[in-house]
């Protein structure tokens, strides 16, 4: 929604307390925002008409919001990173806990990887996250000089925020991202575009790594498991799929507390929420497959949800070749991100 701004007297800070007791002021913001085609400084330091018909488009969009539906959705917009993705209800809206993630990776592709810490549940290094302090957008990229070569597999890339974040942050990363709806990806490659980075980031469509190689897949629940059709001569879509790094946010969210969620959580792609009868059902196929498409010594990093800690690392260490070395906390305490290295 585009409104050319017209200079007048009257500030708008009205329209935010109008609604104050319903919306927060950062949501009133952000539908300020859209409706003037603005940057949220120009809020401050700007006047804007502000007229019956403006108080009646600014009505429609706080009832959207009222209703249930996400600001990010009414918009189409979400931040990430520090950068401005497009989102539709395709996608799943990211989250500031996902940056752990993209801020983990960033960090130890700065300097040497950390070994494996012995042991699992009572060795683990636990971290509590926290940003450092970067420039302009909020987050320091890596120069070449200061990065070392990656490769990255981004699994249920989503609307790409994780892949364009860290393609956009590491210039020598590179970046393969899939997912399993086509049309999170179209959007993914419009956030790819939208960041020049569309040469620097390949897409691929199917569920987890089955996107990297030429087959048919059958996606169906099997006592609370992913089945893979494994009958079919399988061919290669990367050229030597091997990552130094794989990282993924997948569905997590137990089947049964679905109709329970929040209604704004509703709205999201049930296929990006949907993890299976115990919210476990990708970590159990990341677990099995990843070996295949890691070098020696690569990563995984994961985030979860509450209280999956034990039941992933169970996942995990039933295979022996993978050891947990640290595990990050959000803003809440909340274990939120795993990371584990292979052994071998």
């Amino acid at each position: 929604m585009l409104l050319k701004n017209n200079v007048c007297k009257k500030d708008i800070f009205c329209l935010i307390d109008k609604y104050s007791r319903v919306i927060s002021r950062v949501e009133a913001e952000m539908l300020l925002e859209y409706l003037f085609n603005c940057a949220r400084i120009d809020l401050y330091i700007r006047d804007f008409k502000v007229d019956k018909t403006i108080e009646k488009l600014y009505d429609s969009l706080v009832s959207r919001r009222m209703s249930g539906e996400p600001v990010q959705y009414i918009t189409g917009r979400a931040e990430f990173m520090g950068l401005d993705f497009i989102v539709t209800k395709d996608v799943l809206i990211p989250r500031p806990e996902t940056e752990i993630l993209v801020s983990e990776i960033i960090n130890s592709s700065r300097f040497p990887a950390r070994e494996p810490l012995a042991g699992h549940s009572n060795n683990n290094k636990e971290t509590k996250f926290s940003h450092l302090q970067y420039s302009s957008s909020g987050h320091e990229s890596i120069s070449r000089e200061q990065s070392q070569e990656v490769k990255i597999l981004d699994l249920c890339t989503g609307c790409g925020n994780i892949a364009v974040s860290l393609s956009k942050l590491m210039p020598q990363a590179e970046i393969v991202a899939t997912d399993i709806s086509e049309a999170a990806l179209k959007i993914a490659e419009k956030n790819a575009l939208r960041h020049d980075l569309s040469d620097r980031i390949k897409f691929y469509k199917g569920n987890l790594f089955n996107a990297l190689i030429f087959a048919t897949f059958a996606r169906h629940r099997n006592n609370g498991g992913l089945s893979i059709n494994t009958d079919i001569k399988q061919e290669s879509v990367v050229k030597n799929p091997k990552f130094d790094i794989i990282v993924c946010n997948p569905p997590y969210i137990k089947e049964g507390e679905l109709p329970y969620l929040q209604k704004e959580v509703k709205v999201e792609p049930e296929i990006a929420l949907n993890g299976g009868r115990d919210g476990l059902d990708f970590y159990r196929v990341i677990a099995k497959e990843s070996h295949r498409y890691l070098e020696k010594g690569g990563s995984i990093l994961l985030e979860i949800g509450f209280g999956q800690k034990k039941g992933i690392e169970n996942i995990f260490s039933s295979y022996n070749i993978f050891e947990i070395y640290k595990v990050i906390k959000d803003f809440s305490g909340i274990e939120r991100a795993v990371c584990l290295k292979t052994l071998t």
